[in-house]
């Protein structure tokens, strides 16, 4: 006989028994993504009660489905594909005549219906590259390499202004106008979205998640999972569960709970409604004033914006943001983002299986080892892991170096998401590659000093002799032109661990 499913006692209940079951199942394959998806899909089916349609014309399947939790409608909500009937399907519903009408305006600009994503199938680069293509919010249907003339082009917004222009004759004079008026708004903000499409899609998310928290239209940002603490507590801490045994070191973790708390406590402390003035602004209307609280208040992702947002608003933003991009791209994207270069890097070196040190030290050994094969010269050792341990401290040091080498040139490491594209430093000029080849040569001949080798014209390593402990300008040409490679690999190293060079 088949034992009876205990009955939750509360939301957070439901969303812990519903993790417990889903772990049971494949407790090594659970993605944090699906975490956050069977924690919200509980959250939402324990506290479903339909909704009476009573002066309501029609409400689309969707939003139905959200409320009790589907998983098809949940991928929507996560990957932020259904957005347009998210900001607009009340107002599409005011303007039609007929629940018939509503129906087909609510289908033509919904981007994807019935698909279910089935996380646990897809490999990690295949969930973020989805959550890429419908954020910024798709507009037009020209991500998936469609050529053909009669599809490309076509998306949400030209399906919905087409449905628009057949609904249209057969309304009232006033519904007409409203409709058109709305027609007008969707293709207003289709076109803010377009100057966003070919940006870094997190890069677009950080400017574009204070806009729809203030707009308070879509069920991403004002959901009620995101008022109960409990939840969200649990669920950042599940998430810290996943990263640590995903490798991520102990800091990033601790940094990531401590940061959704943070977040949390104080949207809380500051909860409030929207002012009306803000919530029916355009879209374009807000990132102007977002983009002058920013340059009036430059540390307003600790800060905050001042006066004239409301004082939640940071913490609202942070707080998705820790949860749903932090479950696709790891915690070192929590925010605040750590500002300090050294931290960024977490120097967790004693356990060098979890830390990104030690991760960027064995990228560069394999970068080392192919310009060894290029140049026809041979390697003494094949792999990182065949290092001595003095090697192998001495290639961890040089990557802890990173930080100080380049504030010498003014620059600093932070998260690649927080990171704006003017500001981020691709390549180094010649000049700038020089002085820290320099660098890394004064610093390596230190350290080597420190462990006990010494100068002779032939490399010894069981000695610790080395023919290159000598002054950069008594090096051969081949020595500095190593250290010079190095120099120029350091932006393509810290990419790989979504890191970033910044002004």
């Amino acid at each position: 006989m088949t034992k009876p499913k205990p009955k939750p006692k509360n939301a957070l209940d439901a969303v812990r028994l519903a993790l417990q079951q889903e772990e049971g199942k494949r407790p090594d394959s659970l993605k944090p993504i699906e975490v956050v998806k069977v924690a919200f899909c509980a959250y939402q089916a324990y506290s479903y009660a339909p909704v009476a349609q009573s002066g309501t014309l029609a409400e689309s399947d969707d939003r139905v489905a959200l409320r009790r939790g589907t998983q098809a409608s949940m991928d929507r909500l996560l990957f932020n594909v259904n957005y347009w009937r998210s900001a607009y399907e009340d107002r599409i519903v005011a303007a039609c005549a007929s629940e018939e009408d509503a129906h087909s305006l609510l289908a033509a600009i919904s981007a994807w219906n019935t698909h279910t994503m089935k996380l646990n199938t897809l490999h990690e680069s295949q969930v973020r590259s989805t959550f890429e293509r419908f954020c910024p919010p798709l507009v037009e249907n020209n991500r998936r390499g469609n050529t053909k003339e009669d599809v490309r082009g076509k998306g949400p917004v030209a399906d919905f202004v087409l449905q628009a222009k057949s609904v249209a004759p057969h309304l009232s004079p006033d519904k007409r106008a409203a409709l058109e008026k709305l027609v007008a708004d969707v293709e207003a903000e289709a076109a803010v979205y377009g100057r966003f499409k070919d940006n870094d899609a997190l890069d677009a998310l950080y400017e574009l998640l204070p806009v729809w928290c203030l707009q308070d239209r879509i069920e991403l940002v004002s959901a009620n999972w995101w008022n109960d603490a409990d939840v969200i507590q649990l669920v950042a801490n599940k998430l810290s569960e996943k990263f640590s045994k995903l490798g991520h070191a102990e800091s990033l973790c601790s940094y990531f709970t401590d940061m959704v708390n943070e977040a949390l406590d104080g949207y809380l402390k500051e909860i409030d409604d929207v002012p009306r003035a803000l919530r029916e602004k355009t879209v374009s209307e807000l990132l102007d004033i977002l983009e002058h609280a920013r340059h009036n208040h430059p540390d307003s992702e600790t800060d905050g914006y001042g006066s004239k947002l409301p004082a939640w608003l940071t913490y609202k933003e942070q707080l998705i943001w820790n949860i749903i991009v932090c479950s696709i791209y790891g915690p070192q994207h929590a925010r605040p983002f750590m500002s300090d270069s050294v931290s960024a890097l977490t120097l967790d070196v004693a356990q060098p299986t979890d830390d990104v040190i030690t991760s960027m030290a064995k990228n560069a050994y394999a970068r080392y080892l192919e310009l060894r094969r290029n140049s026809l010269a041979e390697a003494e050792f094949e792999e990182f892991e065949q290092l001595p341990d003095d090697l192998h401290f001495s290639s961890l040091e040089r990557i802890i170096s990173f930080p100080d080498k380049l504030k010498t040139l003014g620059y600093k490491i932070v998260p690649a998401a927080s990171c704006y594209p003017e500001q981020r430093i691709e390549s180094f000029a010649p000049s700038e590659v020089e002085v820290l080849a320099i660098l890394e040569h004064r610093r390596w001949c230190e350290e080597r000093k420190a462990a006990g080798w010494r100068y002779a014209e032939v490399r010894n390593i069981a000695s610790k002799q080395s023919p290159y402990l000598t002054e950069w300008e008594n090096l051969p040409e081949r020595a500095r032109e190593w250290n010079r490679c190095s120099s120029r690999d350091i932006p393509l190293l810290l990419a790989k661990e979504g890191l970033a060079i910044s002004r």
